[in-house]
């Protein structure tokens, strides 16, 4: 995403928490940025289309910082510890925008955000659930669903009292209580009562095998039009490159893969192509 995309972004969210959706329009935007309106029609095609790309932007932040905290030095119980600390702060920073967008309810549901919110709620799965095993042991792999969904439920609790309370709570103290109560309910786990298939928007569609190759390089194509970083155009090459090659290397594209997979536009091809692998 360019700098220019980003400063629309953040100071449309600004003035969307502020003003309102409907009440702002496209020049307080670009005279909050300093450019003109053409320079803002070459970054989004609407207004609308601005506004899910501030959802997009701001999911794709949270996880990419709850991610890297996969690359930090320390214990797996501090790290479960900044799981919740991030996302109580990312939450919080954007928490007028957030409630902006709830009294006004100015993005419908349409299958584009749908799977934008399957995706984040994918990605922060697979990101809880190797924290909670680094912590717990494998011990805890079958109980996984039933965990998942707890900590979600408390989560979303401690959510909206950050989101319509404007008193600021020690994000700190919080998540430290969190990995404790997370420990009382590992503690008192017996027989599990969901499994996998049955946690919405997490479960692979079996359809997803059937992905080709062929498809495959299409979807990276149509991601590269998107004119999107380098590093990742760089990436989506040389696995564009692989895929068409007589010879495959296996090891070649899932290293390609580990600079994508915390980006949410490439959540759909990053499991196309494990799933494609798998069968190779």
């Amino acid at each position: 995403m360019t700098d220019r995309k980003i400063l629309i972004i953040e100071k449309a969210a600004e003035l969307f928490a502020e003003k309102g959706f409907d009440a702002t329009s496209v020049q307080d935007i670009t005279d909050a940025c300093g450019i003109s309106k053409g320079s803002f029609y070459l970054s989004f095609k609407s207004k609308d289309n601005l506004l899910f790309s501030i959802f997009e932007y701001f999911t794709n932040k949270l996880i990419r910082r709850m991610a890297q905290l996969n690359d930090i030095n320390v214990d797996a119980r501090e790290r479960l510890k900044l799981f919740f600390k991030v996302q109580f702060e990312e939450i919080a920073r954007y928490s007028d925008f957030i409630l902006m967008q709830m009294r006004e309810q100015t993005n419908p549901i349409n299958e584009e955000m749908l799977q934008l919110m399957n995706n984040m709620r994918r990605r922060t799965y697979e990101l809880q659930e190797d924290v909670l095993i680094d912590v717990y042991g494998e011990k805890v792999e079958r109980h996984l669903p039933d965990l998942h969904v707890l900590l979600h439920g408390i989560l979303t609790g401690y959510i909206e009292i950050i989101i319509f309370n404007k008193e600021k709570l020690n994000y700190e103290a919080l998540a430290k209580f969190l990995v404790a109560r997370t420990d009382s309910i590992v503690d008192g786990l017996t027989e599990p009562f969901l499994h996998q298939k049955q946690l919405i928007g997490y479960e692979i569609d079996m359809n997803e095998l059937l992905f080709s190759t062929s498809q495959i390089i299409e979807d990276i194509r149509a991601l590269k039009s998107e004119h999107i970083e380098e590093n990742l155009q760089i990436s989506l090459d040389v696995i564009e490159e692989e895929l068409l090659s007589e010879s495959i290397r296996k090891p070649v594209i899932l290293g390609m893969i580990s600079n994508l997979k915390d980006d949410i536009r490439t959540e759909q091809v990053v499991r196309k192509l494990q799933l494609n692998l798998k069968q190779k």
